[in-house]
């Protein structure tokens, strides 16, 4: 039995690791594709309003994204989903005489507009956790001074009316890591709990 254990507890570890790497990749596609837009602009191969169009897309995406990688983990099958969408506006970024920008999304989101729900689901996880014991009320009281650092981050960040996607992203990588270290602790007792550390989220250049 205890061998058993040890062998599924390899095989959550391993797909959660897995899953991370899913995210990591999306994530970086989604920035790629904000920086060539900011530089199509710049060098007048896309309007303001193609530009705006695109970055509602991708708003949309992220918001797809944070939504299915909430719970710790994100599918191959969600990772093939974004991907598609992820093609579908690189294709109009590339090349919008043969692809027409256009919007795809079915919903408008601004920039940023997951953060708190992002917030108040990690909130109910933690507590879940504790409830089940997964977690020491230590270990939750450090989840959650990380989440309320972020949301006054958040806030912050907020003064001057709106975020851009450079503030926003480094919300989300913050969030992804306090979402990542609660799925690991639920897996693995041993899984270490931490203290953000906000200067290893530096905004993207």
């Amino acid at each position: 039995m205890r061998k058993f254990l040890t062998g599924s507890t390899v095989v959550l570890v391993l797909l959660g690791m897995i899953s991370i790497a899913f995210a990591a990749g999306i994530r970086e596609r989604i920035t790629d594709q904000q920086r060539r837009i900011d530089k199509g602009v710049a060098a007048g191969e896309l309007t303001r309003q193609e530009a705006d169009t695109l970055m509602d897309n991708l708003s949309w995406i992220r918001y797809e994204f944070s939504r299915m990688n909430d719970d710790g983990r994100l599918t191959p099958g969600e990772r093939s989903r974004l991907d598609g969408l992820l093609d579908r506006n690189d294709k109009m970024i590339v090349n919008k005489k043969h692809n027409p920008v256009t919007v795809f999304y079915k919903k408008k989101v601004g920039v940023g507009g997951s953060t708190l729900d992002r917030i108040k689901d990690q909130h109910a996880r933690i507590e879940q956790g504790i409830r089940s014991r997964e977690l020491t009320r230590g270990e939750a009281d450090i989840l959650i001074d990380n989440l309320n650092r972020i949301r006054d981050e958040f806030h912050r960040l907020k003064r001057d009316g709106k975020l851009n996607w450079r503030e926003a992203d480094r919300l989300d990588r913050m969030l992804d890591r306090n979402s990542e270290m609660i799925w690991a602790k639920k897996h693995n007792r041993k899984a270490p709990i931490e203290r953000l550390d906000f200067k290893l989220f530096l905004d993207i250049n």
